[in-house]
């Protein structure tokens, strides 16, 4: 993996000579998803929220949908409340995604993919998992 500093520098800051910038979690995930983006690399960003008993429902029910479509590595980290899970294989991180995505109100997720986030990281890992690119 080749990541240059200067990639989490913005434009301007880089024309003015910073020496210092600010990053927030997005910024972190989405670098690391374009420096890791030749090797196909997705980034799922789990999103628990507070501890009550609904929550623990939905995540033990989650994780049992998980085991059901054999997805055992994906349950045993949600089971863990993993934050952050790196897939290497885009056709799983796509039917994790979407099992976690479908299948739980109150665990959301967030998928990072060749340094992009949102819509255009779903379409773009959605042609990798299924051979259209």
């Amino acid at each position: 993996m080749n990541i240059s500093i200067d990639t989490l520098f913005a434009e301007d800051e880089l024309a003015e000579g910073a020496v210092v910038t600010a990053l927030n979690h997005q910024d972190i995930v989405v670098a690391l998803s374009a420096a890791l983006a030749t090797e196909r690399v997705a980034v799922l960003h789990m999103l628990y929220p507070r501890t009550d008993a609904r929550t623990h429902r939905s995540l033990d029910e989650l994780v049992g949908k998980l085991q059901n479509h054999g997805l055992n590595q994906v349950a045993r980290l949600v089971s863990q409340e993993a934050h952050y899970l790196v897939f290497k294989d885009p056709k799983k991180a796509w039917k994790a995604f979407h099992e976690i995505r479908n299948d739980s109100l109150a665990i959301g997720v967030h998928l990072y993919y060749a340094g992009l986030v949102g819509e255009a990281a779903e379409l773009k890992l959605d042609a990798h998992a299924h051979g259209r690119d």
